[in-house]
């Protein structure tokens, strides 16, 4: 297995609202022109909940760049992940979220971008069929359950019970997916991942990880 170490490095640079070629590209690269994106009631919180762009791309080239890529995001957020990969990507990106204010800013950032290869569900994963999807990218969406500090709003109570069941739901889930699916996840040590997916690299000092199944 190769792998490989990388860090993170922002740049701090100043946006305008209007989006247009040039400021796509920039979002493409830049977590700060993201950041100048969204609402300022969902701001604030890239550091702990959206993913880094420079770690979506990795995870892009990992997942398949194809048509025939069909990509869900779990627990999607304010979209970060499903919209700077369709930016950068032919494949499709699902992104499923439980709270209808993040869906719904996730909706906004997607018609601002004028983004046809990314879809939106406000639910929950327990409803999403896993076999609709050729590859998957978890992101910790559950740690809020078991978070402290550092939430992004008081909807998500403190219930391990919560947390315990959600990543059970999930692992199982995986476990019916076909050959051949990828699993991207990132900052998530307590998925435990099933003994027929092989983990074939890591980045960022091994914080993100591609797996598939065998």
């Amino acid at each position: 297995m190769n792998v490989k170490v990388k860090y993170y490095k922002s740049v701090t640079f100043t946006f305008e609202m209007s989006v247009n070629k040039e400021e796509k590209s920039l979002i493409c690269r830049n977590d700060d022109a993201f950041e100048k994106m969204l609402q300022e009631a969902v701001r604030g919180h890239s550091f702990v909940h959206w993913t880094p762009v420079e770690v979506i791309k990795t995870a892009v080239d990992w997942l398949g760049t194809g048509r025939n890529n069909r990509v869900l995001d779990i627990g999607s957020g304010t979209g970060k992940f499903c919209l700077v990969a369709a930016m950068n990507s032919n494949a499709h990106y699902t992104g499923v979220e439980l709270r209808e204010n993040l869906y719904q800013e996730a909706q906004r950032l997607k018609s601002e971008l004028e983004l046809s290869n990314v879809e939106f569900i406000h639910g929950d994963v327990k409803n999403i069929d896993f076999n609709n999807f050729t590859s998957f990218y978890f992101y910790n969406p559950f740690c809020e359950h078991i978070a402290i500090s550092g939430g992004i709003d008081d909807q998500i109570s403190f219930d391990e019970d919560a947390f315990y069941s959600y990543q059970e739901l999930v692992e199982n889930k995986l476990k019916e997916t076909p050959k051949g699916t990828k699993l991207v996840k990132y900052c998530s040590p307590e998925l435990e991942i099933s003994m027929d997916f092989d983990l074939h690299d890591m980045y960022f000092d091994g914080q993100l990880q591609l797996w598939i199944k065998n």
